[in-house]
């Protein structure tokens, strides 16, 4: 059972820990005696453990403390003797484990793509140095037991113990089974289950390992289907070796005792089960909790209970439990809580009466709330949310307790596109999460999901939220729902109606396609949201230039204008949409457009807020042709506004890109010289200024408008090679770009029908 808790500060003292040393200070840290070491150590008090208060889960328990890993993601061991801990520091993509001793073994690995190169283990009771074991040629490690680290070859081809001997470590490989499937989470210090695939019985077998041979000494064939808690859910004692099976889809508890053959089978009688966790307590009990679904799918904790293997007992040790790990000498630990005592680690150990019993013994100063619901208090929630130039914006609940798992959904009212968030525990000013108060705060950066393509800009109009809380005490689900509406004001190259800038990208075989781009925070790069280049529409090879105008047509959506072979100028006007985006049919602007050699538009170049075309004939002068807002007849008349425009090869509106009130122009020369044209707001440019060279590296360059969502204009440039990249606005004339950073946003690497034109 797995519930993710609000984090909280922690009130133990925190040894600072680096790769070199997981040594506690001195003072802190006396070696304990031999006596010490070999029987659990506990304090006359629990310890305090408030890091575990909400959320984590438990990692390893030794004789003289336990290993966990809290909400925050940090791992700690925790002394039973005075409630010190210790963060365990790890490289980011490393791995710290623990197993039923006060060994701790930390996995080093540069990335989740890399091999593990070594680990490095560490002896917790003692404060011994730590041992630094090589695993290069073992790199798929699968846990550790106690001071053995358990390791194979990519692919399975072995599995093998890797230990030290006097500071040299040692490999030796399993033998006494076929095929090796994985190791298993029943572990001991001088034992462990491992999986492996029976050839003979072409079925799946449960194998003990033991470590003094290097040999599996106990097998057993597995009978039932396999469940989502299964292989996770297999255990092992110096008595018994036990897992989960099911029949007809209940789980059933199957037992042997080591070295012989015989089965058991013992149902749970659980119904309708989500998960099981548990262990095997002394000789002779196992004890186990479970989420069960109600009639509504909701997932409702058991407690947790202790039953015998040898006369069918029953023991309730706890309320509920959420984590259990195994501990020495057939002990378990387990998070959880009772009334008498509230939340905390317990140790789950039998005693003089032959049944096990559950001791405090680290407390997070959480109360038991077995009897308490989770309401919904409020929220803050705007009616009315405006995107423009903002990142990410702030919505939050607040409910009358964090104890719960909660969710987020939004919910595109137009498109039925959905944001889904399963909320996990945060602290401070900042951040999505839920706080220790009961608040439910969502830091939205604007966007909507989906699993087979990721996310994507959230789409103008109506939203539906529904907030929910399942209470980790059982009560019934809390949920609250409500309205809000998103408004962005129309970009020029926005085609769906959703604030972000899209490209149209015409393949070399006349399919145009509409690509749909969003900033990624995380990277710093515009990219496509849409893996297989967005939505097409066949048909548009008939035409020799297509151009992105942005709104000329009069609605809030971005328009094209395409010319054809015999001079012809076509308006294609955007939808707004993101639903089965297209154009609306075409409308003929008029003839004779052939003798233009340059075309372009998108900006406003009068001051009127609607965007404008400007052409260059062959003779290089410059006209404007001023929208109107008029599907019928998008522009007014030209007007002629310069000359000299013949050196240029390539020029684009850019948007203000300047600082000025008014649109400007980019223009490439021959040489590959890249020119910026201020605009006056009536039509005409102030002297060009010289922004840089290299720019005939580019086969195409875009005003794609306010891409990294800064509030500045941006450019686009895409190479023949298939390479692109964003220039980000800077606003300032002198200088009105930064660095260019690389995009995969318009290129086609590998499809065989690359881009002829990117607009």
């Amino acid at each position: 059972m797995s519930r993710r808790r609000v984090s909280v500060s922690v009130a133990v003292v925190l040894a600072a820990v680096t790769g070199a040393s997981l040594t506690a200070p001195a003072a802190a840290a006396p070696t304990p005696t031999a006596a010490a070491v070999t029987a659990v150590q506990a304090a006359a008090e629990p310890v305090p453990a408030p890091f575990l208060a909400l959320g984590g889960e438990l990692k390893g328990a030794g004789t003289t403390g336990f290993l966990s890993e809290g909400s925050d993601g940090r791992t700690r061991w925790t002394r039973y003797a005075d409630g010190v801990s210790t963060v365990i520091e790890k490289s980011h993509y490393g791995r710290v484990l623990g197993s039923g001793s006060d060994t701790v073994v930390v996995v080093n690995q540069e990335t989740y793509e890399t091999p593990a190169r070594s680990a490095t283990v560490y002896d917790m009771a003692t404060g011994a140095p730590p041992v630094t074991l090589r695993i290069d040629h073992l790199p798929e490690v699968g846990g550790a037991a106690g001071g053995t680290v358990l390791a194979q070859t990519f692919g399975g081809a072995t599995l093998s113990l890797v230990g030290s001997d006097g500071g040299t470590a040692t490999t030796r490989e399993v033998t006494g089974m076929t095929v090796p499937k994985g190791w298993l989470s029943g572990k001991l210090n001088d034992a462990a289950l491992v999986n492996y695939y029976d050839a003979d019985t072409n079925g799946s077998r449960i194998g003990v390992v033991d470590f003094a041979t290097a040999r599996v000494v106990d097998s057993y064939g597995l009978v039932g289907p396999t469940v989502e808690y299964f292989p996770q859910n297999t255990y092992l004692s110096p008595k018994r070796v036990a897992w989960l099976e099911t029949e007809r889809g209940e789980p059933v508890l199957v037992t042997a005792v080591r070295g012989r053959k015989e089965t058991v089978r013992t149902p749970l009688g659980l119904e309708r089960v989500a998960s099981v966790t548990g262990g095997l307590v002394g000789d002779d009990w196992f004890a186990f909790a479970a989420d069960l679904f109600d009639p509504s799918d909701a997932k409702v904790p058991t407690a947790f209970t202790a039953r015998s293997l040898t006369d069918g007992a029953t023991v309730e040790l706890l309320d509920h439990a959420r984590s259990v790990t195994q501990g020495p000498d057939g002990t378990l630990l387990v998070i959880g809580d009772t009334a008498a005592h509230g939340e905390g680690v317990y140790r789950v150990a039998v005693g003089a009466d032959r049944k096990p019993a559950a001791e405090l013994v680290a407390s997070t100063a959480e109360p038991d709330d077995a009897t308490v619901p989770v309401t919904y208090v409020g929220g803050g929630v705007p009616a009315l949310l405006d995107l423009d130039g903002l990142r990410r914006t702030r919505l939050t609940w607040q409910f009358s307790s964090a104890r719960a798992d909660f969710s987020v959904e939004l919910t595109s009212r137009a498109t039925g596109e959905v944001f889904r968030r399963a909320l996990t525990p945060v602290s401070g000013s900042t951040g999505t999460g839920v706080l220790p108060d009961g608040r439910v705060r969502l830091e939205w950066a604007g966007e909507v999901e989906d699993f087979r393509e990721g996310a994507s800009p959230a789409p103008n109009g109506a939203y539906g939220w529904k907030v929910t809380a399942k209470p980790w005490n059982g009560k019934p689900t809390a949920t609250a729902n409500g309205t809000f509406t998103v408004v962005r004001t129309p970009q020029p190259h926005d085609y769906g109606d959703n604030g972000s800038p899209d490209l149209l990208a015409r393949t070399t075989i006349g399919a145009m396609r509409w690509i749909d781009t969003r900033w990624d925070d995380e990277s710093g790069r515009l990219v496509e949201v849409k893996d297989a280049g967005g939505y097409s529409e066949n048909g548009w090879q008939t035409y020799d230039r297509v151009e992105s105008v942005g709104d000329v047509a009069g609605a809030a959506a971005a328009d094209a204008i395409a010319r054809g072979a015999n001079g012809e100028l076509w308006l294609h006007q955007g939808r707004g949409t993101t639903v089965g985006r297209s154009f609306e049919p075409r409308v003929r602007v008029g003839g004779g457009w052939q003798i233009y050699d340059r075309l372009t538009g998108g900006s406003d170049l009068t001051g009127d807020g609607r965007a404008d075309l400007v052409a260059v004939d062959k003779a290089g002068d410059l006209y404007l042709y001023a929208g109107t807002g008029k599907a019928t007849a998008p522009f007014a008349p030209r007007r002629k506004t310069g000359h000299g425009w013949g050196i240029y090869n390539e020029i684009t509106a850019a948007g203000d890109i300047g600082g000025s009130p008014a649109g400007d122009l980019v223009a490439r020369d021959g040489a590959g010289v890249l020119w910026l044209y201020l605009g006056k707001g009536d039509g005409t440019f102030a002297a060009r200024t010289r922004i840089g060279g290299g720019w005939n590296a580019y086969t195409d360059i875009v005003g794609i408008g306010d891409a990294d969502e800064d509030g500045r204009p941006d450019l686009y440039a895409r190479t023949s090679t298939n390479t692109a990249y964003l220039y980000a606005g800077t606003g300032d004339p002198k200088a009105p770009f930064k660095p260019r950073s690389a995009s995969q946003a318009g290129v086609r690497a590998g499809t065989g029908t690359g881009y002829g034109q990117v607009s």
